[in-house]
């Protein structure tokens, strides 16, 4: 009797019909592909292909469809008490991670998150807001509890914002956004989904894959002729140059040609450079002023034209040429003008400028005068004005001149973080994270998110009205139990509020219609709840140093300890 095909397969360990059975099974993953699937089948899908592991929100009734379909999956779900802090913590994440996702209830939810949305936005954070939204047939013009136009709320903070409509498929979507929110210009993204999009069945439409190969390399012509015979030159970088990988070639310019590299003007999202590279001289607008103020030859790169609170003129004065290279064109020359400026990949940029100068040598007197002018200017002292603001800040910034080799630093010190900036020495600046947006309240939840990510210690550095806005961040980190230590630089309130009362009431001068600034709403040193007290009553150990404490051993000791959970440690200020 002869032996069938399947019998000869079991025998001969081979397939009998190779040609047939390829076709069968192709067939059969192409129905199973585009067989009708649930909407929030289709999201935990997409997470699973895509390598996600975590996914943040704060759940509601209209997103519960997404939530039960997580139990099949290996993708844990962190739960958040408050949308801002879900955000937060995605943003945190995917600074580490390169995307995230977090899913808010309806309109409530997104306006609760908008701020710390704000700060991802300013801060190219690959992040994915998926919005719950009432069922399309029964969408009105706002009518029913918790609708509203979500879309529109957020457009000026997404690179793309769309709400689906019924039977859309969810897949190709949450591929479109991924595109947008990882893409050449990276930045947050958000789809809108209603109810019986999450919940009934549609078919599934596959799409294309596109990828984002690295742009071909500027010609850096200018710029490097610029540079090459320049006696005072100045690199000012930004966040931008570290997320694409840049940061490496302008370290090794810097050294290499004697140039002097400043932080951008404010917050750093990202620490272009190491801060303890022998070039760093800090903040431009701080520590580096003197280098401003003399500089010939100014390259900005991955850098705003400038990040500032309070734009003014007068910057660069001295110089004759100055350029600026940022890979979005919206950025280019916001506040300052240049001579030149180039919208392009910043990375690839500093690899093009370091081969460019190599074609363009430099005399050895040359560089010998720049060493001299990059040690004179290091050794420059601050204005007094920046003194009196940064003095307060000495002792935090010694306890922890050493974060950044022992795991990641989330800073949030608001006044304190250019401090940071001029103190740090580490020799590796990619375990920086930090936010330009302002929008207080994003270091709690930013924190948990960076420590999942990375699964390395984070120290957590936050002045204490950025932690009261965030105070709902400390339950995230409780409740995973992260080795996270935070340092809370205690001002008594809104210290940075009363500095800029005082120096309004100075300007003011004899025209002063009162002796003596109000510090109404900024002053928390007799009233109110300490900050010891609240991280206490989310289960944190903490630690209230006095006047004879040392804050160096201090932070050492929460460090050793930080294996076991979070921690946290209050300094206090002496801040008037």
């Amino acid at each position: 009797m002869p032996l069938s095909a399947t019998a000869w397969s079991n025998i001969a360990g081979t397939d009998p019909l190779p040609g047939r059975n390829k076709k069968q099974k192709d067939r059969k993953a192409m129905l199973e592909t585009d067989s009708p699937r649930r909407g929030a089948e289709e999201v935990v899908r997409f997470l699973s292909d895509h390598g996600h592991r975590h996914i943040f929100g704060l759940p509601g009734s209209s997103m519960v469809s997404i939530l039960y379909e997580l139990q099949g999956s290996t993708i844990e779900y962190v739960p958040a008490i408050h949308e801002s802090v879900a955000v937060a913590m995605a943003d945190g994440y995917a600074r580490v991670a390169g995307s995230s996702i977090t899913m808010l209830y309806l309109l409530h939810g997104v306006a609760n998150g908008l701020a710390n949305l704000y700060n991802a936005w300013r801060d190219e954070s690959p992040v994915t807001v998926i919005a719950s939204q009432q069922a399309s047939h029964l969408r009105t013009p706002g009518w029913t509890i918790g609708e509203g136009d979500v879309v529109n709320l957020v457009r000026p903070y997404t690179r793309m914002a769309h709400e689906l409509s019924a039977g859309a498929p969810v897949r190709r979507w949450m591929e479109a956004a991924r595109r947008a929110s990882t893409g050449p210009q990276p930045g947050p993204v958000l789809l809108s989904m209603p109810e019986d999009v999450l919940q009934d069945k549609a078919a599934a439409v596959p799409g294309r894959t596109s990828k984002h190969p690295r742009p071909v390399a500027p010609d850096m012509t200018r710029i490097a002729d610029a540079l090459a015979g320049a006696s005072r030159p100045l690199i000012v970088v930004g966040g931008q140059l570290r997320r694409f990988g840049g940061s490496a070639a302008v370290e090794r310019i810097a050294e290499k040609y004697e140039i002097a590299v400043a932080y951008e003007s404010g917050f750093n999202d990202r620490l272009g450079v190491a801060p303890g590279h022998s070039h760093t001289i800090g903040n431009v607008g701080a520590h580096a002023m003197a280098a401003e103020k003399k500089a010939d030859v100014v390259v900005m790169i991955g850098a705003r034209s400038l990040n500032e609170a309070h734009p003014r003129s007068g910057w660069f004065d001295a110089a004759n040429f100055v350029a600026q290279i940022n890979n979005d064109p919206a950025k280019l020359e916001e506040t300052v003008t240049a001579d030149f400026s180039l919208a392009h990949d910043p990375g690839s940029a500093a690899e093009a400028l370091e081969a460019a100068l190599a074609e363009r040598p430099v005399t050895p007197a040359l560089l010998e005068a720049r060493a001299r002018y990059v040690e004179e200017i290091k050794l420059a002292p601050l204005f007094p004005a920046q003194q009196a603001i940064h003095s307060p800040y000495g002792p935090a910034v010694e306890a922890l001149q050493g974060a950044l080799d022992r795991g990641w630093l989330v800073d949030e010190s608001v006044m304190g973080s250019v401090a940071f900036m001029h103190g740090l020495q580490s020799k590796d600046g990619s375990r920086y994270v930090s936010t330009t947006g302002a929008a207080l309240g994003w270091g709690t939840g930013a924190a948990a998110g960076v420590a999942l990510a990375s699964g390395d210690p984070v120290t957590l550095v936050i002045g204490d009205g950025s932690l009261r806005f965030g105070a709902l961040g400390l339950w995230s980190i409780r409740e995973r139990n992260l080795p996270i230590t935070i340092v809370v630089l205690d001002n008594g309130g809104y210290g940075s509020t009363r500095y800029y009362e005082r120096a309004f009431l100075a300007n003011l001068g004899e025209e002063a219609p009162f002796a003596k600034p109000s510090y109404n709403g900024s002053d928390f040193r007799a009233t109110g709840s300490t900050v010891g007290g609240i991280i206490e009553g989310f289960g944190i150990a903490c630690r209230k140093l006095g006047p004879a404490d040392d804050p160096k051993s201090a932070v050492e000791a929460a460090w050793e300890q930080s294996h076991e959970g979070p921690n946290a440690i209050v300094i206090p200020m002496g801040f008037s």
